[in-house]
C-alpha cells in the first residue's frame, strides 16, 4: 500500500511536461505528421489543398496520440525506479526524415526519428533498486517499455479493427508498426541505444520480440498467437545469442 501512495505522489508531482518539452513534442510531432501524410495531398498526382490539410490533421492525431503514449509510459515507469525523466527532440532525425520525404517522395515515412530521453534523480524520493550514480540497467528498462507500450497500442486497435473497419485505425496500426521497428534501432537518442548499453541480453530478448510482433500484428493471425510466436522467436533468438557470444566470451 506504503508502494502505490509513494507511486501515485511521485505521478503527481513529477509527471508533467515542461515547456520546452511541451514545444519540441508540438515540433517533432508536426513534423513527423507531414512526413506521414506527404503523399496524400491530394489525388495521384494532383494537389488538393483541403484533401492534404484533413489528411495532415489526421496524421497529427495518430501521430500525437502514439508519441504521447510511448512517452507517458515511460516517464511512468521512470518515477517507480527513481529517476524522473526528460524527453529531448532530435533534430537531426527530424530534419533527415523530412528530406527523406521529399527525395522519395513520401516512400520512406516509415524514417520515425523524434528523439529520445534523459533521466535526472529525484532527490525527494530514495526508492528504487538503486543508491547512487546512474543505472544503465534501469535506463534500459525504461527505454523499452515504451517501445513495448507502442506494440501495445498496436494490439489495442488490431482488436478494435477485427471489429470496426476504418482506414484511419489501418493508418494508426501501420505508423506504429514503423515507430516500433525504429525506435530498436540501436543509434543514440534512440531508445534502442540506451536498451543495448543497458543490456545485451535484454536487446537481444525485446528487440526480436518487439520487431516480429510489430510485423505479425499486420497479418490476419490472431492476437494471442501473434504474442505467443513473438516471444518464441524472441526466446530462440536470445539462446542463440547467448550461446554463439554471451557464453562462448565467459568460456574465452
Amino acid at each position: 500500500m506504503g508502494e502505490i501512495v509513494d507511486m501515485l505522489d511521485k505521478i503527481k508531482r513529477y509527471f508533467y511536461f515542461t515547456p520546452l518539452e511541451i514545444r519540441s513534442l508540438i515540433t517533432a510531432i508536426l513534423v513527423i505528421a507531414f512526413v506521414f501524410s506527404f503523399r496524400e495531398w491530394g489525388y495521384g498526382s494532383e494537389f488538393n489543398i483541403k484533401i492534404g490539410m484533413l489528411n495532415f490533421f489526421n496524421a497529427v492525431l495518430i501521430v500525437a496520440l502514439s508519441l504521447l503514449v510511448h512517452i507517458s509510459i515511460q516517464r511512468i515507469w521512470s518515477l517507480g525506479v527513481g529517476y524522473r525523466l526528460e524527453w529531448k527532440m532530435w533534430t537531426f532525425g527530424l530534419l533527415f526524415s523530412l528530406i527523406m520525404a521529399f527525395l522519395t517522395n513520401g516512400a520512406a515515412w516509415w524514417l520515425i526519428l523524434p528523439g529520445g530521453f534523459i533521466v535526472h534523480h529525484m532527490a525527494g524520493h530514495r526508492l528504487g533498486f538503486f543508491r547512487y550514480g546512474i543505472n544503465y540497467w534501469a535506463i534500459g528498462l525504461i527505454a523499452v517499455t515504451g517501445t513495448f507500450a507502442t506494440v501495445f497500442l498496436i494490439t489495442i486497435f488490431k482488436a478494435i479493427s477485427g471489429f470496426v473497419f476504418n482506414s484511419l485505425i489501418e493508418k494508426l496500426i501501420m505508423f506504429n508498426i514503423a515507430y516500433a521497428i525504429c525506435s530498436v534501432i540501436p543509434i543514440p537518442p534512440l531508445d534502442g541505444s540506451k536498451t543495448f548499453y543497458g543490456s545485451r541480453m535484454l536487446y537481444a530478448f525485446s528487440t526480436p520480440a518487439i520487431i516480429s510482433a510489430a510485423i505479425l500484428l499486420k497479418s490476419s493471425l490472431g492476437v494471442g498467437i501473434i504474442i505467443a510466436l513473438s516471444i518464441l522467436i524472441a526466446i530462440a533468438l536470445l539462446a542463440m545469442y547467448y550461446i554463439f557470444f554471451e557464453y562462448r566470451a565467459w568460456r574465452e
